[in-house]
């Protein structure tokens, strides 16, 4: 009786023991998925704290959610689960398996059981089945050499988006500028109603041969509602009727193949420029006397690479002086490209009277419609120059000289002498007491020293308009901001977000506005820093970056912590 007595008091104990024990497990909200979308990862630890190892997950890209935690207490006992959140976006297609991830529980590895999951590729783009997804192209696949053409990137979506985070490609072998204003529109897609984003960049390539455009990035968060049964009870704040899908969109890189422009013609000096364009001179008097001014303006318009004209050969008389004035210049970045106008303007002055004619302007061009070569001109000007009406000094064109009139000055003559009288002997000198010499060296240093003063007053208020001081600037600025109680969890993470990037950005003294976490940590390895510095605050970009994306609510505590270390952070890297 004793003996069985004890070996059940010995199994009541083992099992309370094994009820106490640390243990993992993993689940997901969905085990299908496209490529781009993404799954939810919940990793549970109950009965303790562990570190979570996601470094096997070489198919997904991994976003933290955060974490939280939950106490019960039930017949006097008490026990503690931990809930790390994940967000697991697929990188390519197939049947992938989560696998068995090592969580550290008090120096012991525990692991989660696999999860094997189905990622499809997505529908064809013009079927309208597909929730959001993103297109590039260019205006012209095979342009000349300095023409310019339109690179259109485009967002389609047909649900809720927000926190798009659009990242360009480089643009090798091309000079880029993105248009400020973003277009949108509504298109109908296989009955479907899509919006439709477009950013538009003007391209310019400045060399041959075939050129790869990179695809573009997109990182978006849609606000989707849920209609399936969830399949894990008490889970609503994970598995919730609404619930934000954070994706990343990329287009198909880009081919363009650049041609050489063709040999230059003789004749007329090539000018340079590839596109379309037109010159027109206008000349605002005729007739004019010696010694007055008249205003020849050239105008060059059209479409291409319009800044780049070089200034025109005016082929005025030897009887005039010719006076450039800086050019003016109208040009503007469209959905077409570069367009506008660029104006000449010279001040002709006559110097000898008589009836003169100025030739016509030309200008040689590449016209990139019939892929030749054009020349376009100016009218020609007749111009009377009548004598002047003054007895003005004339000008001798050919020597260059003026011809001198006759002299007009007078005779010096002596009118009085001076009231006081002179003294010429040596009585007039007297001696001086001396200076001493340490007033003559303060006097001699007053200057120096007023213009170093001078100088370093200017240094001081002086504004620096670099880029690393205006990206230190915004990233200050972005700080004091967050330090509002009044911002929202939106805001404040988006202004981390701003801050933490700003103070990176300004390191290396580049302008920017995104950065991913790898980028983040490259940049930081790059600036010298060591690896487990750069890849702690490349983890801090994440974290702001996932909160932001998870659409909880921090509690006070956790929002002291992140703006504590990113004030750390963003002082470290601007000061």
């Amino acid at each position: 009786m004793k003996k069985t007595l004890t070996i059940t008091v010995i199994i009541l104990l083992a099992a309370a023991g094994f009820a106490d024990a640390a243990s993992v497990r993993a689940v997901v909200d969905r085990n299908q998925a496209s490529v781009g979308e993404s799954i939810a990862l919940q990793i549970t630890i109950d009965g303790g704290e562990g570190d979570v190892d996601l470094s096997g997950l070489v198919d997904f890209k991994t976003l933290s959610r955060g974490t939280s935690s939950s106490f019960q207490m039930i017949n006097g006992r008490t026990s503690r689960q931990l809930i790390h959140n994940y967000v697991l976006i697929p990188l390519t297609a197939g049947g992938l398996t989560i696998p068995a991830i090592p969580v550290t529980i008090d120096g012991k590895i525990h692991y989660t059981t696999p999860i094997g999951v189905t990622i499809s590729r997505e529908p064809p783009v013009d079927s309208g089945q597909r929730d959001v997804y993103v297109t590039a192209g260019v205006s012209e696949p095979a342009p000349w050499v300095g023409q310019q053409l339109v690179y259109t990137f485009r967002l389609f979506n047909a649900v809720q988006v927000a926190d798009a985070k659009f990242q360009a490609p480089e643009f090798n072998g091309f000079t880029a500028e993105e248009l400020e204003e973003r277009q949108s529109h509504r298109t109908v897609i296989n009955g479907r109603e899509f919006i439709v984003t477009e950013v538009v960049f003007v391209l310019v390539p400045i060399k041959t041969g075939t050129l790869e455009i990179e695809p573009a990035v997109l990182q978006v968060g849609m606000l989707q509602r849920n209609l399936r049964p969830r399949p894990f009870s008490g889970m609503d704040a994970f598995f919730g009727r609404s619930q934000m899908t954070t994706r990343i969109l990329e287009t198909e890189p880009i081919t363009v193949h650049v041609k050489d422009l063709p040999p230059k013609p003789p004749g007329a000096p090539f000018s340079g420029l590839v596109g379309r364009f037109e010159i027109a001179a206008s000349l605002d008097k005729t007739e004019l006397r010696v010694g007055d001014s008249t205003t020849l303006a050239v105008t060059v318009s059209g479409t291409g690479n319009i800044m780049d004209t070089p200034e025109p050969a005016v082929p005025s008389p030897a009887e005039f002086k010719a006076y450039a004035d800086n050019p003016e210049a109208q040009i503007q970045p469209g959905p077409q490209g570069y367009s506008g106008n660029k104006i000449f303007r010279t001040a002709l002055v006559p110097v000898q009277p008589g009836r003169y004619h100025i030739d016509p302007i030309e200008l040689t061009y590449f016209d990139v419609a019939s892929g030749g070569y054009r020349d376009v001109s100016t009218s020609a000007f007749d111009v009377t120059v009548s004598p002047s009406e003054t007895a003005a000094v004339d000008i001798d064109v050919f020597r260059g000289a003026p011809v001198q009139p006759p002299s007009l000055k007078k005779r010096v003559e002596f009118t009085g002498r001076d009231i006081l009288p002179l003294k010429e002997g040596l009585e007039a000198l007297k001696p001086q007491r001396s200076l001493p010499i340490r007033w003559f060296g303060l006097f001699l240093a007053i200057p120096a020293l007023l213009f170093l003063a001078v100088r370093a007053v200017m240094q001081m208020v002086q504004k620096d308009d670099s880029p690393g001081r205006t990206m230190a600037d915004r990233a200050t600025h972005a700080l004091k901001s967050a330090a509002s109680s009044d911002l929202t969890d939106a805001d404040f993470l988006s202004t981390l977000y701003r801050a933490l990037v700003s103070a990176i950005l300004a390191r290396q003294g580049v302008m920017g506005t995104s950065l991913t976490w790898s980028e983040a940590s490259e940049r930081l390895l790059e600036i010298g820093w060591g690896a487990d510095d750069a890849t702690a605050t490349a983890r801090l970009l994440e974290t702001i970056e996932s909160f932001n994306y998870s659409g909880g609510k921090l509690d006070t505590q956790k929002r002291e912590d992140l703006l504590e270390q990113t004030r750390q952070a963003v002082r470290r890297l601007t000061r």
